[in-house]
């Protein structure tokens, strides 16, 4: 019925009511502004509205999100001990000094004790003709990357090895012993970013050290519980930083442990809530932000490929129900009855029969 065309001998008219963005909420309509009776569609220059713009229905994917509270940081956890080796803390790293493979972490009696990258602590002295050992094929791992050659990276420790270790140690301005004491290096799993110095100068070289995270900016959310199925692993989401910038990212870690949150100020009882943490595609978006709260969306409803338009461009009927006016070729108007389905960031989801895609409809404007 509402499909027809009204032609001007006719004269016939469908009482409507324009709808804005902001009498619709994001789960329906919720209420309507009347802004005057719709004559024939195709009406000459004193019936039409002025205010009116056009849009076309397009097939697009639409989302809805929820946004919970961040934190941002950096992912990881690195405590570094001292192997107990003689003499004094002679120099320290400060709190968000980046150190990598072969930086000094700290020094003792004045000599760098060098970071190394693997799996394990040493926990014998690598020299020639000792037995094998994933040990040294760390130590190995560890020179080729920092330049060395003329030796195989296997886990046998043999004359060439000692001969790369030599060359590493004159650089670093160590004794050229040939071997490699625990307590001369520093093995962690990767780089890290220094949080916390631990040790004072002067202390004995033993003991806890450094602690710090890894150097890949991440945000950590505590979701609730009855929230999780927001947090899927590989899920986009999008950070909403502090000034109004945004970036996007991905949900890297979700937490299999519920944990309770603290009170607030003393007041009220925590939340359950699971650790979700977020890894940044861009981390040069956040600055030098550290520590600092942003607002996660995260996807909690999205539909692919249907018919949209913007909301301003719904009539509501006084008849019941809902219409959209599509321009026809000659510019007259026609009113095509919709049904309404998901409503997203100004747009919702429209099927009904003579509504197709690329089609233009006028929209009311503000």
């Amino acid at each position: 019925m509402i499909e027809q065309e009204t032609q001007r001998p006719r004269r016939r008219r469908w009482p409507y009511v324009i709808l804005t963005a902001a009498t619709v909420t994001a789960v329906g309509v919720t209420a309507v502004l009347v802004l005057g009776q719709g004559g024939d569609a195709k009406a000459d220059k004193g019936n039409q509205q002025t205010n009116s713009k056009t849009s076309k229905v397009l097939r697009s994917t639409l989302e809805e999100h929820e946004e919970l509270s961040g934190k941002l940081g950096y992912s990881g956890k690195f405590d570094v001990t001292a192997a107990g080796g003689a003499g004094v803390i002679t120099w320290l790293p400060k709190p968000g000094d980046h150190l990598g493979r072969g930086d000094a972490v700290y020094k003792v009696n004045d000599k760098p004790v060098p970071l190394l990258f693997g799996d394990k602590p040493f926990w014998r002295k690598l020299e020639s003709g000792m037995d094998k050992g994933a040990d040294v094929k760390i130590l190995e791992q560890n020179l080729r990357a920092l330049g060395y050659t003329g030796f195989t990276v296997d886990d046998k420790f043999d004359a060439k090895t000692a001969a790369a270790v030599k060359k590493w140690q004159k650089k670093l301005g160590l004794e050229q012993s040939g071997a490699v004491d625990p307590a001369s290096v520093v093995v962690q799993p990767g780089a890290f970013r220094v949080s916390t110095v631990d040790a004072l100068l002067g202390a004995p070289a033993q003991g806890k050290v450094v602690s710090g995270t890894g150097t890949t900016r991440t945000v950590t959310v505590d979701v609730p519980v009855e929230k999780q199925s927001l947090a899927q692993e590989g899920a986009e989401v999008v950070v909403n930083l502090p000034g109004g910038k945004s970036t996007k990212g991905k949900v890297t870690s979700v937490g299999s442990v519920a944990e309770k949150t603290e009170e607030q100020n003393g007041v009220g009882g925590g939340k359950t809530v699971i650790k979700v943490e977020v890894q940044l595609n861009e981390p040069e978006a956040v600055g030098k932000l550290d520590a600092a709260p942003v607002q996660v969306e995260f996807t909690s409803r999205r539909k692919e490929g249907v018919l949209t338009v913007p909301i301003g461009a719904l009539l509501a009927l006084s008849e019941g129900g809902y219409a959209v006016e599509i321009v026809q070729p000659d510019g007259s108007g026609k009113l095509v009855a919709v049904e309404l389905g998901m409503f997203a960031k100004g747009k919702v989801e429209v099927s009904g029969s003579g509504l197709t895609e690329g089609a233009t409809v006028k929209v009311a404007g503000l």
